[in-house]
């Protein structure tokens, strides 16, 4: 997260989230009780089924990295550096598609800035290096939002330029790389935990006792407000940020080279959502939809679908096609700008007509 915008809130991607096909039975009657029967259990599965599992899901990804942390750190090998960072990329693609729900304790107990504050500056992260302080989880804890959760884990597996080796991580990177990624497992355990611990509930049982959402019609808005956050986001800061400054070090994820992999991320959490399905199928706001509006459904995934094929169009690191493949990256942000509007200008509005 880039902490100048407030959120209103090979790619490994689960491939339940790349069908944009609707295989569920569900053609409610008109009358009241069945459409409430039918936001009850979208809402259920959104909050137990999406997003509670996304939770769980990077909570135990968090913990094969710390794993292979710990392997790197142990015996300094490029084969176990490029099995670390692999964890790396495996705990960031459910993190980031997760920010598509980006509400509730993540939000409201700033777990995602400490998680996901970008850009860092490698100088910072350097002084640190070149520091004298013990370089554990408790001296982690206490640093400010940018030097800790993913991307200074990113610069120490990666390096400045991308190209490091094993043999070249230091005794005090080692160390600081051990505190970060016990860090960042303590703070997944923490959005696990606070969703499992009675938020999730909260969701669920919107309108009917939750003290978060007194309606069901105010968590569909929640839900869809997360949406065109992300999409917004991806468009207007993290894309157009470096963009309009022609600046690769604004990027999200330089080190890495992973940007592109990471907004396609965040708007493949977009259908996810809308549809239900994280890692099995299951009711989402598309059901509520598409039993009075075919057309917006379709409206819907077909600018999902342009958005992604823009962003996949990008043929080089995003810190290198902001300059060299201008129109490329001027088209993926008109196409996810698009994606956030049909969401807020149509999507919502139907949500707040058609629920209560």
């Amino acid at each position: 997260m880039n902490t100048a915008i407030k959120k209103s809130l090979a790619v490994v991607i689960p491939l339940t989230l790349l069908s944009l096909s609707c295989s569920k039975n569900n053609n409610p009657a008109d009358n009241g009780s069945d459409k409430v029967t039918l936001q009850t259990e979208v809402l259920t599965n959104i909050a137990n089924n999406v997003c509670t599992v996304s939770y769980e899901d990077m909570y135990a990804k968090a913990l094969e990295l710390q794993t292979a942390v710990t392997a790197l750190n142990k015996t300094s090998t490029d084969a176990n550096l490029a099995t670390a960072r692999e964890k790396w990329k495996a705990m960031r693609t459910t993190w980031e598609q997760s920010e598509a729900w980006l509400f509730g304790p993540v939000d409201s107990e700033s777990i995602d800035p400490r998680i996901d504050t970008w850009p860092v500056e490698f100088n910072s992260l350097d002084a640190i290096l070149n520091g004298t302080d013990n370089l554990n989880e408790a001296y982690v804890d206490g640093l400010e939002e940018s030097l800790k959760g993913f991307h200074p884990i990113e610069y120490l597996l990666w390096g400045q330029n991308g190209n490091k080796t094993g043999a070249q991580l230091k005794d005090r990177e080692k160390e600081f790389l051990a505190g970060l990624t016990q860090n960042l497992v303590k703070l997944s355990k923490e959005a696990r935990d606070q969703w499992t611990g009675g938020y999730k509930d909260q969701l669920a049982k919107a309108g009917n006792g939750s003290t978060a959402f007194t309606t069901q019609q105010a968590a569909f808005v929640q839900i869809a407000d997360a949406m065109a956050g992300i999409a917004g986001e991806v468009g207007d800061a993290k894309m157009k940020e470096p963009f309009d400054a022609q600046n690769p070090n604004l990027e999200e994820s330089p080190f890495a080279k992973n940007s592109i992999t990471d907004f396609t991320n965040n708007i493949q959490g977009v259908l996810a959502i809308y549809q239900g399905r994280f890692t099995a199928d299951g009711k989402g706001l598309e059901d509520i939809v598409r039993a009075n509006n075919l057309s917006l459904d379709a409206e819907i995934k077909s600018k999902h679908a342009a958005a992604i094929a823009a962003l996949q169009a990008i043929d080089k690191p995003f810190g290198e096609a902001i300059i060299s493949e201008q129109s490329k990256v001027q088209n993926a942000m008109t196409k996810v700008g698009e994606l956030a509007t049909v969401i807020d200008e149509k999507l919502k509005p139907f949500l707040v007509q058609y629920t209560k």
